[in-house]
């Protein structure tokens, strides 16, 4: 049953990119206004890493909304939604492991310049979403079966904590220069 879920999955997410036509670009650090977080929020432990994250891109005059999947049936009372921190759970899934576009809407039609996506790979219900975003530039770590749900991806070798990606993330969009 699972394989035969993500294999629709993965049907739904080929048809949402192919729909989800964006003009996408690229902008320097210093130009870049706001930037979305999507991440696994399951662990305090990664919540408290992506707030820490999130406070020094504002400390550089970043505009910052995260967005975060609690792989629980409903969201745990330390995981209530504010304006610009989200979460979702399974209870806002379909079937086949996609989020419902009702739950995430608000989140997948902002226009970000970038949308930094700080999960492991294989996580469908953060896939989707990405998939669903209208941001500039979705920025992920590589993976084959996913190449459509990303603008630009990081190679990144092995399991890496969130602090890890986003200081990588960061790091690549500090590096982009442009004229």
């Amino acid at each position: 049953m699972r394989n035969f879920r993500n294999r629709i999955a993965e049907k739904y997410l080929k048809i949402n990119t192919k729909n989800n036509i964006q003009k996408r670009k690229t902008t320097s650090f210093r130009q870049i206004k706001t930037i979305g977080i999507l991440y696994d929020a399951t662990y305090e432990d990664t919540v408290k890493e992506v707030k820490n994250a999130i406070k020094k891109l504002k400390a550089l005059g970043k505009d910052v909304y995260s967005l975060g999947y609690v792989n629980t049936k409903v969201l745990p009372t330390n995981r209530s939604p504010h304006t610009r921190d989200d979460f979702f759970c399974k209870q806002d899934l379909h079937w086949y492991q996609l989020p419902k576009k009702d739950r995430v809407g608000r989140f997948t039609n902002e226009t970000f310049d970038y949308l930094l996506n700080v999960y492991s790979l294989d996580q469908l219900p953060l896939v989707g979403v990405s998939a669903l975003s209208k941001a500039h530039c979705r920025l992920g770590s590589f993976h084959r079966k996913y190449t459509g749900c990303y603008d630009v991806m990081l190679n990144e070798k092995g399991n890496k904590t969130a602090t890890e990606l986003l200081d990588a993330y960061i790091l690549f969009l500090y590096k982009l220069k442009h004229e």
